[in-house]
């Protein structure tokens, strides 16, 4: 209850009343907030009461929900001492009835427990304020929140004394105010405000994040509001606006809040005596005039390193803070305080501390991103301001404008990688933060170069560009440059004006834009400069050539001069030699006019022309070359996995590739010049005798290269020959060894060059000749002439005869073997024959009309078989009958003549079997020495001859062949 009307009585009755009753009625009085009653009291009883005594009696019972303007002035009137006389009012009684009927025994017991509180509160003692009222008006405002958490009533308790009261204005400012903006003005939201006691006794780094708890909440109402603030004039940053705000009053206080921590520890402190107290506070005000600056500065270090804190997780919330605060002097004060509390020299320091926490804050950012990026610009550009500093350039400046490292290379040392930790970047020695000319040009560098990373697909921190820079050693440079580059090459197609401009931005980023002096540097500044100049110019040399930008690398790496480019021919032609291989190893098909192979094959073909006596060119062109000859046949390896040109560069011995493809692709070994041309070409390639990559590459003479061909291509022979025989042709095997094994080249390489003798020739000599067809095979050879099991015969001798030849001596025992069982064979052959020659001749003897069985028919001479003893006397019917029957035998068994020719053979002089052996390629398949051998065209022609002599040749009055000779 407000002021209100008292009832009336006898005013004896509160003059005559004990000490203890008249306390208790005030008691009373407050408990019913009657105000009007309580000063009536005070007024005709001042023997009783001071001013301590009814403040605290206020304090205790006067209920916290009333409103303070019902109270102020006399609580401002009770503290001063400057209540009205009695005199001046008007007389009223009082009630005394709530303690008229307690004795005086029973009101001084209750007074003794009646527990007044004392003004003192914890946040405010003695030692720092002595005046009562501020003391009151504190602890009171501290019930308020206490009991009702209703901040805003706490200005109506204070105002009308802040003027007068310098520790109760700084306590309002510093300690009400931010909480007031925080929970009713800023955002409007009490849940989660913090009580008064709180924020009093909260430390520095914890108080800052009390008051900034919503700052980062309300980004996107910000970012929405960004376009009405512009016009408004308002801030647009809500961090902004709360350093102002919140975190400014809050630091106002800062040397009282922490004056009162020092002597306020203990809660139940009494006030001190007045010496006590004078004292005190002298020894006080010495410390503060000795450390005012320090103090100064150390409050505001919890709110610079919250921002650096809050940049690693909302970056462009605090760029927007920092480029629209202008630091600790940029304070709202609610305007209760017009003066700066700040000294020139105070501003001085805390600016440049402002300043480095902005240049800690780019390093804090983690988002890789262009908007960090961009952001950071932004700060570069504010803490020129700051500083004074040349503004830097735009971000999408040319090459040509970018900063340079030339004055400030001795920012350039080691950096160790604790300078880049968070808690760091504030210290004031870190190199990398210090406000001076040099950390700004060095962050120039860094906030450009992540740009430009950006620029060619890599985004990156501001951190991380620091991190390569100082920390990556060369090979992690040379990684992430590769990264990079191979990123460029596999997105969009770029034409030469856009690979020149990624050139230019990787030697910037490479040297910084050294000096001119400097270019003849092997190492650069920039974040890529432990990488040598050479090396990092083939990884764009590389790049132009997957990008199939030929114009541009003959331009640049070619007919450039090689101080604009470090590298020599050599370097240039290791580099597309290398890049060539590069995409035929990674190429899934032979064909080179399909993926990978096709780029290695235009890469070649373009830049062929300008290294025309190169080797290396030249084995690659041969490697394409066998590698897609290959493509167009089934081949697969071990495991069912698909053949890749890879293989062929892997295997130790590709030319066994062939094997491979004879063996799965059927009828292949016909396509013999084919494969002999794929051996070949990988003998030109190299990889035959190179397949350790880390060995150097020795290039062979001009007789070792022939040479080698020629043994690929008689293993390639070799290797058709065993094909066809698995595949049951022996016509086509038998061909290949007779047309095409070279005996005297083999023997001639053996002896000549000190190598391993042949084995691959006489080998497939020797298998063709081992080889016994089958009976469907041998019918689908024959001829009218020769029976095919004879032919065959004849042909695995001279193909035997031919592994003689070109066998070395240790093998002439296994060959000779052979031809052993091929002699017997072909003896037990002409037995065979010879037999049932005679058993066909007596057959037809005896079953000729006519002829008398008992009869023993005189035998006529061989030679007057078929003729008469005169030309014009006919022949006798036996005669006619016996003729036919030789012309028949010598038709049908013709092996009487090959077992005459052998039997010459054998009891003729001695002589070489081996050298007689025909080795010309005819189809004549004959033992016989040169002098008694009998082609096979004359063996057919005689037989021919024959059968029309002793057939109807006898109407003619023809002569037998045999008969012609011996005549």
């Amino acid at each position: 209850m407000a002021r209100g009307n008292v009832r009336q009585t006898d005013l004896r009755d509160v003059t005559e009343l004990s000490k203890d009753h008249v306390i208790l009625l005030a008691v009373q009085f407050a408990s019913d907030s009657n105000i009007d009653a309580v000063e009536a009291l005070l007024q005709q009883r001042k023997d009783i009461f001071d001013a301590e005594l009814v403040l605290r009696i206020l304090l205790t019972y006067l209920t916290e929900t009333l409103d303070p303007i019902l109270y102020t002035s006399f609580v401002a009137q009770v503290a001063s001492n400057q209540l009205p006389n009695q005199q001046a009012q008007p007389q009223s009684t009082i009630d005394t009835a709530a303690v008229s009927r307690l004795s005086t025994s029973k009101a001084h017991k209750r007074v003794q427990s009646l527990h007044l509180l004392p003004l003192d509160h914890t946040s405010c003692p003695p030692a720092v304020c002595d005046d009562l009222l501020t003391r009151f008006l504190i602890h009171r405002a501290h019930r308020i929140d206490a009991e009702t958490g209703v901040l805003n009533s706490i200005p109506q308790l204070v105002e009308p004394f802040l003027d007068e009261k310098p520790f109760l204005r700084t306590w309002f400012i510093s300690t009400v105010l931010p909480l007031l903006r925080l929970g009713y003005e800023y955002y409007n939201d009490t849940n989660g405000v913090c009580s008064l006691d709180q924020i009093e006794w909260a430390e520095g780094d914890a108080g800052v994040a009390m008051l900034l708890s919503k700052a980062l909440q309300h980004r996107s109402q910000e970012a929405d509001g960004r376009e009405h603030s512009l016009e408004t004039g308002k801030h647009r940053s809500t961090l902004a606006r709360d350093m102002r705000g919140l975190v400014g009053p809050w630091m106002y206080g800062s040397s009282d809040r922490k004056r009162r921590k020092l002597n306020g520890q203990d809660p139940r402190r009494r006030r001190m005596s007045i010496v006590h107290k004078e004292a005190e506070r002298a020894k006080q005000g010495t410390e503060q005039t000795a450390h005012t600056q320090d103090e100064a500065l150390l409050s505001w270090e919890p709110a610079f390193l919250w921002i650096t804190r809050a940049a690693a997780e909302d970056f462009p919330s605090v760029a927007n803070a920092i480029e629209e605060w202008d630091g600790p002097p940029d304070v709202d004060l609610g305007g209760h305080q017009e003066d700066s509390y700040l000294s020139k020299e105070q501003r001085g320091q805390l600016l440049r501390r402002y300043a480095q926490t902005a240049f800690a804050t780019v390093f804090a950012a983690e988002a890789s991103s262009k908007e960090t990026v961009s952001y950071s610009h932004t700060m570069l550009v504010r803490i020129a301001h700051l500083l004074k500093y040349e503004p830097p350039p735009d971000l999408a400046s040319s090459i040509e404008l970018l900063p340079k490292i030339d004055d400030h290379k001795s920012a350039l040392q080691d950096l160790p990688s604790s300078w880049l930790e968070l808690d760091a970047l504030l210290l004031p020695q870190n190199v990398l933060t210090s406000p001076t000319l040099e950390t700004f040009a060095l962050l120039q560098l860094f906030v450009f170069s992540a740009y430009l990373l950006t620029e060619l697909g890599h985004s990156a921190a501001i951190s991380q560009v620091a991190r390569i820079r100082f920390q990556f050693d060369a090979n992690e440079q040379i990684g992430l440059c590769q990264r990079i580059i191979h990123a460029l090459g596999t997105g969009a197609k770029k034409d030469e004006v856009q690979w020149t401009g990624i050139r230019n931005r990787l030697l910037w980023l490479w040297g910084w834009a050294m000096d001119s002096a400097d270019l003849s540097a092997h190492y650069g500044s920039g974040i890529f400069g432990k990488i040598e100049r050479s090396l990092f110019e083939k990884e764009i040399l590389k790049a132009f050539l997957n990008a199939s930008c030929f114009p541009l690398l003959v331009k640049t790496y070619i007919q450039n001069e090689e101080s604009q480019h470090r590298l020599s021919a050599e370097d240039v032609q290791s580099v597309i030699i290398e890049t060539i291989l590069h995409h035929y190893d990674n190429a899934s098909n032979g064909n080179r006019t399909r993926g990978g192979m096709k780029k290695a094959s235009d890469m070649l073909s373009t830049l062929r022309p300008y290294f025309p006596a190169s080797p290396a060119f030249r084995r690659c062109e041969a490697l394409l070359k066998a590698t897609h000859a290959l493509s167009f046949y089934s081949l697969t390896l071990q495991h069912g996995v698909p053949f890749q040109p890879v293989n062929i560069r892997v295997s130790s011995d590709p030319v066994t590739l062939i094997d491979k493809v004879l063996s799965q692709n059927r009828g292949s070994y016909t396509k013999l010049d084919d494969l002999i041309s794929i051996g070949v070409n990988l003998v030109s390639a190299g990889v035959t005798t190179h397949s350790d990559p880390n060995v150097p590459f020795v290039e062979p003479s001009l007789a070792e290269l022939t040479a080698e061909k020629d043994r690929a291509e008689r293993r390639v022979i070799g290797m058709a020959i065993e094909a066809a025989l698995s595949e049951n042709d022996f016509e086509t095997a038998y061909s290949y060894v007779v047309n095409r094994l070279d005996t005297t080249s083999a023997s001639t390489q053996a002896a000549t060059n000190g190598q391993p003798e042949d084995d691959i020739s006489w080998r497939a000599a020797l298998a063709a000749g081992k080889h016994k067809s089958s009976a469907h095979a041998l019918s689908s050879s024959s001829s009218l002439s020769t029976p095919p099991a004879l032919r065959r015969l004849e042909q695995r001798m001279e193909l035997l005869s031919q592994a003689l030849l070109l066998a070395p001596p240790s093998a002439l025992t296994e060959v000779l073997n052979v031809w052993r069982k091929c002699e017997e064979e072909m003896m037990a052959l002409q037995a065979s024959e010879n037999e049932a020659e005679s058993s066909f001749n007596d057959r037809a003897d005896r079953t000729l009309p006519g002829t008398f069985v008992n009869m023993t028919a005189p035998v006529q001479p061989r030679r007057e078989v078929g003729r008469g003893a005169t030309e014009e006397a006919p022949m006798g019917l036996f005669d006619v009958a016996r003729g036919a029957a030789a012309a028949f035998s010598r038709t049908a068994f013709p092996l009487r003549g090959a077992a005459n020719a052998s039997q010459n053979l054998s009891t003729g002089p001695p002589s070489d079997p081996v050298r007689n052996v025909s080795s010309g390629g005819s189809d004549a398949g004959s033992i016989a020495s040169e002098k008694d051998r009998v082609r096979k065209r004359d063996y057919v022609a005689n037989a021919v001859t024959g059968g029309l002599a002793s057939g109807l040749g006898w109407v003619l009055g023809a002569t037998p062949v045999d008969q012609q000779t011996q005549h």
